[in-house]
C-alpha cells in the first residue's frame, strides 16, 4: 500500500515542494517526511476523503514550515481566495509537468536523451552528436522518433500536440 502511494505521488509532491523551497534536498526531505507521517497514521487513511488534496496540503504546510525555520519565508498578504488560486495554479503546473515527464520516461533511452538535450536543454545537433558519440543523422532521426512517440502518447492532450508540432 505504501509503495503504491509513494510511486503515485512522490514525483508530483517533490515538484510541488520544490516550487516553494527551491532546494532539491529540502524538497526530498519534506516529501519523504510527509509520506512517512502518512504511513505512521495509516490507520486513519480511511477517514481521508481526498488523499491527493490532503497530501498537497501537508507538503505545502511542511514547505512553509521549512522556509520559516530557514528564515526565508516572505509573508504574502494574500486573502484566502488568492492563496487558494496560487496553490491551484501550482497543482495544475505540477500535474502538467507530471504528464510530460511520464511520457518522456516511456521513450526509448536514446530517443529520450536526444530529445532532452535538443528540445529541453536547447543543444545543437552537432554538440549532441559529439556528446553522445553518434552521427548527426542519428541525432535527427532519434529526435524525430521521440517527437512522434510523444505525439502518440499525448494524443489526448491538445496543448502537447500543438507544442510538439512546433518542434
Amino acid at each position: 500500500m505504501f509503495k503504491v502511494i509513494f510511486d503515485a505521488y512522490y514525483k508530483r509532491l517533490f515538484a510541488f515542494s520544490f516550487k516553494y523551497v527551491e532546494n532539491t534536498y529540502a524538497a526530498e526531505d519534506i516529501v519523504e517526511g510527509v509520506l512517512l507521517t502518512l504511513w505512521q497514521k495509516r490507520q486513519n487513511l480511511n477517514k481521508i476523503k481526498h488523499l491527493k488534496s490532503y497530501l498537497y496540503t501537508m507538503v505545502r504546510n511542511a514547505s512553509l514550515d521549512y522556509l520559516k525555520k530557514e528564515k526565508k519565508f516572505v509573508r504574502l498578504d494574500l486573502d484566502k481566495h488568492d492563496a487558494a488560486a496560487v496553490m491551484e495554479q501550482f497543482i495544475i503546473e505540477e500535474e502538467t509537468h507530471s504528464i510530460l515527464f511520464q511520457a518522456l520516461e516511456n521513450l526509448p533511452q536514446k530517443s529520450r536523451k536526444v530529445f532532452e538535450l535538443s528540445c529541453i536543454q536547447g543543444m545543437k545537433y552537432k554538440d549532441i552528436a559529439e556528446e553522445l558519440q553518434i552521427s548527426l543523422n542519428t541525432v535527427k532521426s532519434q529526435r524525430a522518433r521521440a517527437i512522434e512517440l510523444l505525439k502518440k502518447q499525448l494524443k489526448d492532450y491538445p496543448i502537447y500536440q500543438l507544442l510538439l508540432s512546433m518542434l
